[in-house]
């Protein structure tokens, strides 16, 4: 049974309405290890919906959040002025808005590009509209045994005079600052250079710590379950902390759920601030909005996932038409049953099909009876090799009985994605097919020399599809001196200037007959 499944299974048993929190801190571009806390709560609203509980996600925007530091992408003369203050109020680097919607606007394309559904909650204008007034007030009511409770859970000791509530100087300034007294609902403040001011908290002039943030808006906001990463599940974090606060604040806490990172493949857990990241819109540029989810909903949210964009995206891509494939043939029909009702075998082949349906971006899964049946290796040499579309589509009719006057749009939207990711950075230098202009002899020995000149002719006076050049090249290497690995070795070396390649018939064929002729004579 899929773990989207498992979790709303178990909601059900706490009620029939819920709310699905996720919340990101704008500090960067927004990458792929960000998306997955939002897919995943996704996930489980769809699965919550299809056994009939009323369901939302919201997304909480924390831009009341300041800027910590003068990240590697930030001009450092422009932004270190602006170190400490809320990410509502910076400017963009764009100089267009705020720095927090510079990084939220893509942010949010790629969520409506994945057919997410969700209600913004920006924590800022929820300070000064005064959401969390209530919130605060109790915080300060209670600030004797919040602290006491933070330093049980967390084994670290708090300043005597630790206040639980950042406030904002008059520049707008949140870091080094401390609370002299305060009398509702106005602090007073000493900051680090001795300047002495006060803030209206029902105003926004500030914000509660992480560690109080987190539960207080938990109440407020009506969140029944949340995801959150390992760095908040570790003993004595805020998901402790949490966990034993929302009670204060007037809620129980909500059901969570730990996800892993995503590892950007060669450079570790993705991070905004090192620069290590591939940003969701960036993703759906090459690859299509079905394939991000794919990457999400394939794997359980405690298992870490190993992000290659090259090379191991081809793989996830193919695995997913795979499944595709699968899915309508045999899968599509399966009756879902709970884990009670199910077999083992039963719930293996619930998890495969909702493994895809949970990867559409419709949310009832797939409004199409058919998969397209074509492989994303085989469209990433295709679209090298064909650069007209009318080319592209006319080998497609032939190898797969594409209709080119109608084309499947999932098709051509799938080689638009294609030939970005072809001309982007991401795409495996070992996947570029550029095909030499004529072959040197001298690097070649005189029985491979022999064995290009008789393949030159053989491949002149045969039909020109795979399995008569298939037939052909395996008679060939019988009656050679040569192994079938050093055949295809020689091949392709000759062809590509490497030793590997796509599937050799297929490539032949989609090269053509005459230019593949053309190549190998020139080998004489």
């Amino acid at each position: 049974m899929h773990w989207a499944d498992v979790i709303a299974e178990r909601l059900a048993e706490r009620g029939d309405s819920h709310i699905m929190a996720t919340g990101i801190t704008p500090s960067g571009p927004i990458h792929v290890g960000n998306m997955r806390e939002v897919l995943t709560a996704d996930m489980v609203v769809r699965a919550c919906e299809r056994i009939d509980l009323k369901a939302e996600l919201v997304y909480i925007a924390d831009s009341a959040d300041p800027l910590r530091k003068v990240y590697p992408f930030l001009d450092e003369e422009e932004y270190t002025k602006h170190v400490g203050h809320a990410l509502a109020t910076i400017p963009s680097p764009d100089g267009n808005g705020n720095y927090s919607d510079y990084f939220l606007r893509p942010f949010f394309s790629a969520l409506d590009d994945l057919g997410v559904e969700y209600r913004v909650v920006d924590a800022f204008k929820s300070y000064q509209e005064g959401k969390y007034a209530d919130a605060t007030k109790t915080a300060i009511a209670n600030r004797t045994e919040i602290s006491n409770i933070i330093q049980e859970v967390s084994q670290r000791p708090l300043d005597d005079d630790w206040f639980p509530y950042n406030p904002i100087d008059d520049e707008g300034n949140m870091h080094g600052l401390k609370v002299t007294a305060c009398e509702w609902p106005t602090v007073e403040w000493i900051a680090e250079d001795g300047r002495t001011g006060s803030t209206n908290i029902e105003r926004g002039g500030g914000k509660l710590p992480w560690r109080l943030d987190w539960p207080a808006r938990w109440n407020w906001i009506g969140v029944t379950f949340e995801g959150y990463g390992k760095d908040h599940s570790a003993a004595g974090g805020s998901w402790d902390t949490g966990h034993r606060l929302a009670p204060l604040f007037g809620s129980a806490p909500p059901m969570g759920m730990m996800y892993e990172w995503i590892y950007l493949k060669g450079k570790g857990a993705m991070a905004s601030s090192k620069g290590n990241t591939v940003s969701g819109k960036e993703l759906l540029d090459i690859v299509p909005p079905e394939i991000m989810r794919y990457l999400i909903t394939r794997v359980k949210p405690s298992r870490h996932i190993d992000f290659d964009p090259g090379e191991g995206l081809i793989a996830l891509a193919d695995e997913y038409e795979r499944l595709e494939q699968r899915y309508h043939h045999e899968l599509s029909d399966i009756e879902h049953k709970s884990i009670k009702e199910s077999s083992r075998k039963e719930q293996q082949l619930i998890d495969e099909a909702r493994k895809f349906e949970l990867a559409q971006g419709l949310r009832q899964g797939t409004s199409h009876s058919e998969g397209i049946g074509i492989s994303f290796s085989h469209l990433s040499t295709l679209c090298q090799i064909k650069s007209q579309q009318s080319d592209l589509l006319k080998s497609l009719a032939r190898s797969h009985a594409v209709d080119t006057s109608q084309p499947d749009k999932r098709l051509l939207d799938r080689v638009r994605r294609m030939r970005n990711w072809i001309d982007s950075g991401w795409f495996p230098e070992n996947a570029r097919i550029e095909l030499a202009k004529s072959i040197d002899s001298a690097n070649f020995t005189n029985d491979e020399i022999i064995f290009l000149n008789n393949f030159a002719a053989i491949i002149k006076t045969i039909e020109w599809n795979e399995e008569s050049i298939q037939d052909s090249l395996n008679n060939l290497i019988s009656e050679s001196e040569l192994s079938s690995r050093q055949a295809f070795t020689i091949l392709y070396q000759s062809l590509l200037q490497r030793e590997r390649g796509p599937k050799l018939a297929p490539f032949l064929v989609e090269l053509g007959q005459d230019d593949v002729s053309a190549l190998l004579d020139s080998a004489n």
